[in-house]
């Protein structure tokens, strides 16, 4: 019975191939923007899982996100230090202003000032240079996305020189910085050289970041930080978490949502529909099998198998073009952080594998009203 439902598809290849197309489209579609949405939300806490060894934020009260964030009181880093639980703590400066390239490219830019001594708050790693390096004055670290915006099309190179409000900074390495949510380039530097570019602001310390001691429990620790000095202290985890809820309120994902709805609305449509119409011109084929015997039980697993063998190459064509479109994204600097979650492409092959189970159900349900007799009627 199998072979005759194969037989079936294969007698009518438009349709066949109008179904496998279907699917294959809106399966791309779903994936393809829930892959962006799932990769810019991820960005939203990407400077957070950028310092590892940090597992304490502490940070003004009103702060909701890592972008938004204004700085703290310069005492504020010696009660944190002081608080039961808490292993170290160092300070981090961030600092948006515009960042100009030799050749007068301009762009706004995130400058993250680290802690001088430790260097706590620095990416895991570089791409190219050495980190300790930034430890000379007026020098830094750029991130990739960051040097092809100021250096389109340039090799990197270091030794270049940016221009941050009247200081010259030069690159001494092109740093592995996950990428940001805003895509503006991140630049890393010692506090030390970022405390002059953090001109307007009479406080130096936009985040408090700090460990726990071993065994200390976080929430309690947090608690004694929020009642000794009245900022907010939150885990990493936490914060990222606090981030990703901030712009999810945006409305900005609300968009995402319509085109995966429509996407998978546009595919069960015409998934369903062909289906039905290739059930509907296989009515006398169908009624023929009920008088040799077919039963309905046998018969459901006919278009069932059809349903499958369909759903099945659609999805993995699908899958396959979103795969693609995915990584020729991915070689473009601010991009290279966009990817395709295992859980969405499970989830947006099975949504789809629902949809069309449920036509084949109502397909089931009018080939139960056919009359054997009919394959007599002229």
């Amino acid at each position: 019975m199998i072979r005759l439902a194969l037989d079936m598809l294969r007698a009518d290849r438009a349709k066949f191939f109008a179904m496998i197309l279907a699917v294959a489209l809106s399966v791309f579609l779903m994936q393809n923007q829930a892959a962006i949405l799932s990769s810019i939300m991820t960005m939203t806490g990407s400077q957070i899982r950028d310092v590892p060894a940090a597992g304490l934020w502490v940070m003004e009260p009103d702060t909701e996100c890592f972008d938004q964030a204004k700085p703290v009181r310069d005492t504020a880093l010696y009660r944190v230090r002081g608080t039961d639980g808490v292993d170290w703590a160092v300070p981090l400066l961030k600092v948006d202003a515009f960042a100009r390239s030799e050749n007068g490219k301009l762009t706004l830019a995130v400058i993250l000032g680290v802690d001088d001594s430790s260097l706590v708050g620095l990416p895991p790693r570089v791409i190219l240079g050495d980190a300790a390096a930034i430890r000379e004055r007026d020098t830094c670290l750029i991130d990739p996305g960051g040097y092809s915006l100021l250096f389109p099309k340039e090799p990197y190179v270091l030794g270049k020189r940016i221009r941050v409000a009247d200081t010259f900074l030069r690159i001494v390495g092109i740093s592995d910085a996950s990428p940001p949510f805003t895509g503006f380039p991140i630049i890393h530097a010692t506090r030390s050289t970022a405390i002059p570019l953090n001109r307007g602001e009479g406080r130096n310390q936009t985040f408090i970041l700090g460990q726990l001691k071993p065994g200390a429990d976080a929430a309690a620790v947090c608690t004694s930080i929020e009642s000794t000095t009245g900022l907010k202290a939150r885990t990493a985890a936490q914060f990222t978490v606090d981030s990703q809820n901030f712009y999810a309120s945006q409305g900005v994902p609300m968009l995402f949502y319509i085109v995966i709805g429509i996407g998978l609305v546009v595919g069960a449509a015409i998934t369903g529909q062909t289906f039905l119409m290739f059930v509907k011109e296989n009515e006398r084929h169908l009624s023929l099998m009920k008088v040799v015997g077919v039963t309905t039980p046998q018969m459901a697993g006919m278009l069932f198998c059809q349903a499958g063998l369909v759903v099945a190459l659609g999805s993995c064509f699908g899958t396959g073009l979103a795969t693609l479109t995915t990584s020729l994204s991915r070689t473009q600097p601010f991009l290279r952080g966009i990817y395709i979650p295992t859980y969405v492409a499970i989830a947006t092959c099975t949504a789809l594998a629902v949809v069309t189970a449920a036509a084949v159900l109502l397909a089931l349900r009018n080939v139960q009203k056919l009359e054997p007799a009919s394959v007599f009627r002229g």
